[in-house]
């Protein structure tokens, strides 16, 4: 990976060098006891997403690996920890209206160290790494259909366009804008909305307002 070296980078000269943490209001401690698995729907090496019911209310649950931090790259802008891109993007996300505005999915809350005790063995992997792991709370998103030749419409793009612009204002670059991470909600009215932020850059607050092209200037860790 572009920028990885093997004693990690810190956050010094980057764009995160000032930051103090992630919003703890959205921090959230989730009970066993609450919790229910359904379905696991992805994993990956750094997590697994699962379908779960939380105090009775259909979620996905995030789970992220917490075994050896990457790192900072030295590009200055991202950060290698996709559990970090992830947690600092939603946090954003919902704090700008961005989720409440349906244009990606609501963002229920986070949680830095998971204390697994009390939870089923479907978390074991996760057990064996050397710190608790890093959860996010989201939206369930019921038969959700993936951009696609088949799938895609004008009127889809416009609105997977639209939300892409609503991301933008609020100072983050996805930085992984490929179809499989849009995904279109049937309903009334139908939602099309961009998931997985996990290799996202978000800027901080203090930034000057950036326009989508100055995105084009800043390296890409899928290229």
């Amino acid at each position: 990976m572009p920028g990885y070296i093997d004693q990690p980078l810190g956050p010094e000269g980057t764009i995160y060098e000032k930051e103090q943490g992630f919003d703890s209001t959205l921090r959230i401690d989730i009970d066993p006891a609450k919790l229910a698995f359904i379905q696991t729907l992805k994993k990956s090496e750094a997590s697994s997403i699962f379908h779960v019911t939380y105090e009775g209310e259909h979620r996905v649950l995030k789970v992220f690996h917490n075994d050896r931090d990457p790192g900072y790259a030295d590009d200055g802008f991202r950060d290698l920890n996709r559990a970090r891109c992830e947690i600092r993007a939603y946090c954003r996300l919902k704090q700008s209206g961005v989720c409440d505005r349906g244009y990606v999915p609501q963002f229920y809350g986070y949680n830095l160290s998971l204390d697994l005790e009390g939870f089923p063995p479907i978390l074991d992997s996760f057990r064996r790494d050397s710190a608790p792991p890093n959860v996010i709370l989201m939206e369930y998103l019921p038969n959700p259909l993936l951009m696609n030749c088949i799938t895609y419409s004008k009127e889809r793009m416009a609105k997977a366009v639209e939300s892409i612009q609503q991301i933008h204002s609020a100072l983050i670059l996805h930085n992984d804008t490929y179809p499989k991470n849009i995904v279109i909600v049937p309903g009334e009215p139908e939602r099309v909305m961009w998931i997985d932020f996990d290799i996202a850059i978000t800027f901080p607050d203090h930034s000057r307002r950036i326009r989508d092209k100055d995105f084009h200037q800043i390296p890409n860790s899928t290229s």
